[in-house]
């Protein structure tokens, strides 16, 4: 017997629809590798409630996870636009709020400039004491960018511009040492956004080594978190992080010049007082006018030696951001 050919193609749909079914069923019924969450109400953090940490199939039990979509916040008013505290030591979330918006980094950014570096450094393409030579021109389309002055012909080690980059958070430090372990700025960023994605900072994107402003240059307070805590694990980063003072030297024209760095981070330079019992292990600030102030860093109790990342992004000013901080510290008891 023959059949015509529409009606061959009407018994094939039908066959290819009963099987559908068939696969979807089986996949409710057994629950093959699925999981999901209700993020369509809030999440409200108070003394009598813990925040529900949910680790989806496939991410580290090592890192916090925060639903996506969850908008977390406290009843308290902290002045600034996004803040998390992480408890390090119990893995769990203290306090968050806006998590996962969008934010300008500013000179956070350099957290990632010092990983990519200290990555050539680890894997043997460069050593701290390479001594840089200053090629092209460093030039900024900002007006009162913070920077060391290297010009070119200058020499300079990478210890050096190290900790140019991280205690004093000076801007050409970050393009020599992008120029010279990337071979080019664009090719320095790549590295950037390659370590980014391979850390679970997915929502995060860079344009410079640097932070200053550019509207594709962005990140979130977790993706920081996350990249952070990388940064957190190299023992060179956190004993440059630790001076609140370093003097440097780099040599131009046959002539040493001599530069007192200063650290950026208030609670180092005493200009704010270090929250009771506490003290820092790493640490990264920022400023620009549409990030901010920032900051992101890591206290550590004296008495329990519990851990924990603090953040805290576009505050209104210096002084609300250190006192933002030592707020949210408050949240621990």
């Amino acid at each position: 017997m023959k059949f015509s050919n529409s009606y061959m193609h009407n018994r094939f749909r039908y066959a290819l629809s009963v099987i559908s079914v068939f696969v979807v069923c089986f996949t409710l019924l057994t629950g093959c590798n699925y999981q999901s969450y209700d993020t369509s109400s809030m999440i409200h953090i108070n003394d009598d409630c813990e925040l529900p940490i949910i680790r989806p199939s496939g991410l580290s039990s090592e890192n916090v996870v925060i639903p996506y979509d969850a908008y977390i916040y406290d009843d308290s008013e902290f002045e600034f636009g996004a803040g998390l505290l992480i408890d390090q030591t119990k893995n769990s979330v203290v306090y968050a709020a806006n998590p996962h918006k969008r934010i300008y980094p500013a000179s956070m950014t350099k957290i990632m400039t010092a990983i990519i570096v200290m990555d050539a450094v680890n894997n043997g393409q460069i050593s701290l004491n390479d001594t840089v030579v200053v090629g092209k021109k460093i030039e900024f389309n900002e007006d009162n960018v913070a920077v060391l002055g290297l010009m070119p012909g200058d020499y300079i080690t990478v210890n050096d511009l190290m900790h140019a980059l991280l205690v004093s958070s000076l801007n050409d430090s970050a393009v020599v040492l992008a120029r010279y372990v990337g071979g080019s700025v664009d090719n320095f960023v790549e590295r950037m956004n390659t370590k980014a994605a391979e850390l679970g900072a997915t929502n995060t994107h860079f344009v410079n080594p640097h932070g200053l402003h550019d509207n594709r240059h962005y990140t979130t307070p977790y993706d920081l978190y996350l990249i952070f805590k990388e940064f957190l694990k190299n023992d060179t980063l956190l004993q440059i992080d630790s001076k609140s003072t370093y003097t440097l030297t780099y040599t131009r024209d046959d002539e040493k010049v001599e530069v007192d760095l200063t650290a950026t981070n208030a609670f180092l330079s005493s200009s704010f007082n270090l929250p009771t019992g506490y003290h820092i292990t790493g640490w990264k600030t920022g400023t620009t006018e549409k990030a901010g102030s920032c900051i992101i860093l890591e206290f550590v109790s004296d008495e329990t030696g519990d851990k924990y990342i603090c953040l805290v992004s576009n505050a209104k000013d210096h002084e609300s951001l250190y006192q933002n901080v030592q707020d949210m510290l408050k949240q621990i008891y």
